[in-house]
């Protein structure tokens, strides 16, 4: 962890909320407005720290009155604004739930890219289904893996691209009956 000039560790606060590890939150990759792909639909962002994986889900939508009423914008300009508040923390604290994955469990995150659909980010980890969203945000794939795979190579998980839309009933049903 990086020191202060006078040697002492940071400590966190409403801008750095702790870490996994109980540091301070440094986000080095942040994916924002991505969408789960299972019922209940829920808006999150995936933010890559120094030690792991967080995704705050800070929405969550129903069809009809969350999806046909543009509630994803909503939400997204929402956390947006909350991040530009409080950084982080502001995200973490306005999510009504929150994924903590430690590097050591992130096996891969594959990142799905078609002329179909929206790409979709999946963070894989050794126990269970992916945590997989799509992103809403306007987002350059080739660069999102880029800075991932600089990340995962320090990190040690892989980034793996894939052409399709990178759906199947059977995973979603799944990261469904599994919470994610």
């Amino acid at each position: 962890m990086a020191r202060s000039s006078d040697g002492a560790e940071p400590t966190a606060s409403p801008d750095r909320p702790e870490s996994l590890t109980g540091g301070a939150l440094v986000v080095h990759v942040h994916v924002h407005l991505a969408v789960t792909g299972a019922f209940p639909l829920r808006v999150a962002d995936v933010l890559f720290t120094d030690d792991g994986v967080v995704i705050p889900e800070y929405e969550y939508l129903t069809p009809l009155f969350g999806v046909a009423q543009s509630g994803v914008g909503t939400a997204g300009e929402r956390a947006r604004d909350r991040f530009h508040e409080g950084g982080p923390a502001g995200l973490v604290d306005l999510a009504e739930r929150v994924h903590r994955l430690p590097y050591d469990d992130v096996t891969a995150v594959r990142i799905y890219q078609s002329s179909v659909g929206r790409p979709k980010i999946a963070v894989v980890t050794e126990s269970g289904p992916p945590y997989a969203y799509r992103v809403h945000a306007p987002v350059d794939a080739e660069s999102l893996a880029a800075a991932l795979g600089s990340l995962g190579d320090r990190r040690g998980f892989d980034v793996e691209q894939h052409a399709g839309i990178g759906y199947s009933p059977v995973a979603s049903l799944r990261r469904f009956v599994a919470g994610r």
